[in-house]
């Protein structure tokens, strides 16, 4: 994604991610199950006449992106509800929010963005930093370190140690292959590899300044960072520093960036790259696969879907 050039590339998470649907981009979302009661012993209220929801493309994208962990999807008091490992998660608008949380909906903003699937050509205009509920994260992998930890293995990156979710085990993998054989053919992204000297990846913290929990802390997003930025900005709060006003209008030329190759490899396979964010991030990628597909079904730059 981006497709910019071309709009026509794929999206193969498939393979990685439910490989039973694996035949191309319409396999990648189930169908939306009729309105079903809740639970036995829940304590919801079911609408099993209610189609609140159906045509939201935000859900029909966390189903493609999560089926194979969703255990079912349930109305309840005129919202969708989707079981994860037990626990019911709320869809409240994009917000994803447990039971335990759904009297601070207004606190949380929808886990859901719109994300460029093209290459950038300008900044991204300023927004205010969102404050999103990792309530699924949390049902699927737990809570603590040593939770989480457990859903955890090493694996090798372009000759890099990281300790990632087995979630993206195999996306990351299929990522290295495409930037392996981009490089074959593009000295840029060849030099990049070689350039590269730390990777980042399982790191048990929140978002710096927010009550938020990063995707490091699930260890869902990576960290690239090369030998040099060649003086070129990275981080929006590096950069806030010099100018505390301006940061978001910092042109792209003066950001540092790897290789386009680089950044559709990884689009390819589910993951956001936080340089395409207005608070900046040029060395970040993280596992995001329902904003890839909320963003390829609204885009211009990819083929319709046949739904």
């Amino acid at each position: 994604m981006p497709e910019a050039s071309s709009g026509r590339s794929k999206l193969p998470l498939g393979r990685a991610l439910i490989p039973v649907v694996a035949v191309g981009l319409a396999g990648w979302f189930h169908p939306f199950p009729r309105p079903a009661a809740a639970p036995e012993g829940s304590g919801a209220k079911s609408a099993p006449d209610s189609t609140k929801g159906v045509d939201d493309v935000r859900i029909r994208a966390f189903q493609g992106a999560y089926g194979p962990l969703i255990d079912s999807v349930y109305y309840a008091e005129g919202d969708v509800v989707f079981m994860m490992a037990g626990r019911p998660i709320h869809f409240q608008d994009g917000r994803m929010l447990a039971e335990d949380r759904l009297e601070a909906v207004e606190r949380f903003d929808p886990i859901f963005y719109p994300y460029p699937l093209e290459p950038l050509v300008d900044p991204r205009p300023r927004t205010d930093p969102p404050t999103y509920s990792t309530d699924y994260l949390e049902a699927l992998f737990g809570t603590t370190e040593t939770e989480i930890r457990r859903h955890c293995r090493s694996i090798s990156f372009l000759g890099h140690d990281m300790f990632l979710n087995t979630l993206v085990l195999e996306p990351l993998r299929e990522v290295e292959r495409e930037i392996r054989a981009a490089a074959a053919a593009d000295a840029e992204v060849a030099e990049w590899i070689e350039d590269l000297e730390v990777t980042y990846s399982f790191i048990f913290r929140d978002i710096a300044d927010s009550r938020t929990r990063s995707l490091h802390g699930f260890g869902l997003a990576v960290d690239l960072v090369p030998s040099s930025y060649g003086g070129r900005q990275v981080y929006w709060r590096w950069s806030r520093v010099l100018d505390r006003e301006g940061w978001y209008r910092i042109p792209l030329t003066q950001r540092w960036s790897p290789p386009q190759a680089v950044i559709m490899a990884f689009e390819h396979n589910g993951f956001v790259w936080g340089g395409k964010w207005s608070h900046f991030d040029t060395i970040h990628f993280e596992y995001r696969p329902e904003i890839i597909l909320t963003n390829r079904i609204r885009s211009p730059y990819a083929p319709p879907l046949p739904f």
